[in-house]
């Protein structure tokens, strides 16, 4: 009996050895094929280096030679041809250099015909660290049949297959590195000027000094809405061309450009852009040439880009007629278009009082909301009245009118505010403008008052019957 629990002891022992060889054979092979993978993937990590130790940057391409410094101010051309190119543009081209990996090694012989790859004259860009090492990539040519490219390193006999995306982080032609944007700036506050210009008329003409901007023309006692501004501004700063067309401009009708649709002048303290857009580039207008004087560059927008096109003088501007404290006002006397109105306006705001108001006599009834709702309306609609359009002009004949419609402000300390409603010769739908007997070159639409005053104060009357 002790000798067959010995042999059955023993065939376990045994048993044991052999899967533990077994277990440690496929984990040494599992190693092995691990550490044989790790080596494939490193064989295809071209580059890898820190992009913040960059201080140089030089191209070689179909247009020639480049090389660029970082500076204190940034990136500047230092040799070559100077074009207007985009700084972000290099931060990524050096991004994707730090980090340059293949997808495949096509050979490490370096008795390969390099012209079936695009490498006998290949495009180069190099980047130079501040310990002095200068990384150098060749990019040939595109795989046929395929979307990736054959690339190579300065000094070095192995070809590699990059991806598309690799290619295009890399790409150094001279439009890959020029500046797309309409106005590269790193906020609207950057800019301080402005000048939009519609089929020949000068729109508006705005500079800004601090943080206040002031119309230069036309219009120049326009007061300008910051933020209307700042919406246009957004747009330019964010509009990018699609493409560029480098040829030389010797016909200016061929783009429309000898009559230009449009006009736009930017400035900030670092830069001045003045670009002038003519022919859309398709029937649907979705595209159009645009035209940069300063460098002789001719460019295609996506005219979704250029929200500011159409745009008016009055877009810009505030268009509030007057704005005056509620405490200070003791009386609205109107004709509106032959509708004589007079508002008791006895606003108080101490402790313990109440406000209180009359329409032609009748008391407000404040414990009636609906009531109370549209005498507020009305009160809104007087002061905060709005021109409609510019119109500047000289006005002779005015005192021997009658005006259309008149509102006279009671004001408790001081001068009574008036405003005057006068036809516009050749429109009897537009208005004229007078304020304290001076014309304020700008019209309100008739319907404006009819459906604004009028209309609330008809309302107002049915309610309180």
């Amino acid at each position: 009996m002790i000798k067959r629990y010995m042999k059955l002891l023993i065939g376990l022992i045994i048993a044991a050895v052999i899967a533990t060889g077994a277990y440690f054979g496929v984990l040494v092979k599992k190693n092995n094929d691990a550490k044989k993978a790790y080596e494939e993937i490193q064989k295809l990590k071209i580059f890898d280096f820190d992009p913040m130790d960059i201080t140089s940057m030089s191209v070689k391409n179909s247009s020639g030679e480049y090389y660029f410094q970082l500076t204190g101010n940034g990136w500047e051309i230092t040799k070559g041809e100077p074009f207007r190119f985009s700084a972000d543009r290099i931060v990524e081209m050096a991004t994707g250099m730090s980090q340059l990996n293949a997808t495949k090694i096509v050979t490490e012989n370096g008795g390969d015909d390099l012209s079936a790859y695009g490498l006998n004259d290949p495009v180069r860009l190099g980047f130079k660290l501040n310990d002095g090492k200068e990384y150098i990539a060749e990019i040939g040519k595109q795989v046929p049949g395929d979307s990736s490219w054959y690339l190579k390193t300065a000094g070095n006999d192995t070809i590699y297959i990059v991806s598309s995306d690799v290619k295009d982080s890399i790409s150094a032609e001279l439009d890959d590195m020029k500046d797309r944007l309409l106005f590269d700036a790193s906020g609207t506050d950057d800019i301080t000027h402005l000048k939009y210009i519609d089929h020949g008329t000068v729109i508006y003409d705005i500079n800004k000094s601090g943080s206040e901007w002031k119309l230069e023309s036309p219009f120049p006692q326009g007061e300008v809405n910051a933020s209307s501004v700042n919406s246009i501004t957004s747009m330019l700063i964010r509009a990018e061309c699609v493409t560029f067309i480098n040829e030389e401009l010797t016909d200016l009708k061929k783009f429309g450009f000898d009559n230009p649709s449009y006009q736009i002048e930017v400035s900030s303290d670092k830069r001045s852009v003045n670009v002038i857009f003519g022919n859309y580039y398709d029937d649907a207008r979705n595209y159009i040439y645009a035209y940069d004087r300063a460098i002789d560059q001719i460019f295609i927008f996506q005219t979704s880009e250029l929200g500011f096109f159409g745009t008016k003088l009055e877009d810009i501007l505030y268009k509030r007629l007057h704005q005056e404290s509620f405490e200070n006002i003791s009386n609205f006397e109107m004709d509106i278009l032959g509708t004589e109105i007079n508002i008791e306006y006895n606003y108080v705001v101490a402790e313990g009082q109440t406000s209180s108001y009359k329409v032609n006599g009748k008391e407000i009834n404040r414990e009636d909301e609906s009531v109370l709702e549209t005498f507020n309306n009305m009160i809104n609609a007087i002061t905060g009245m709005c021109f409609d359009e510019v119109c500047e002009t000289t006005l002779t004949n005015l005192k021997s009118q009658k005006p259309e419609a008149k509102i006279v402000y009671d004001i408790k300390d001081g001068k009574d505010y008036v405003l005057e409603f006068y036809k516009k010769d050749g429109d009897d739908s537009l208005l004229y403008i007078v304020e304290n007997g001076v014309y304020t070159d700008t019209v309100i639409k008739k319907t404006s008052l009819e459906n604004g005053i009028l209309l609330y104060y008809k309302e107002l009357t049915e309610k309180m019957k």
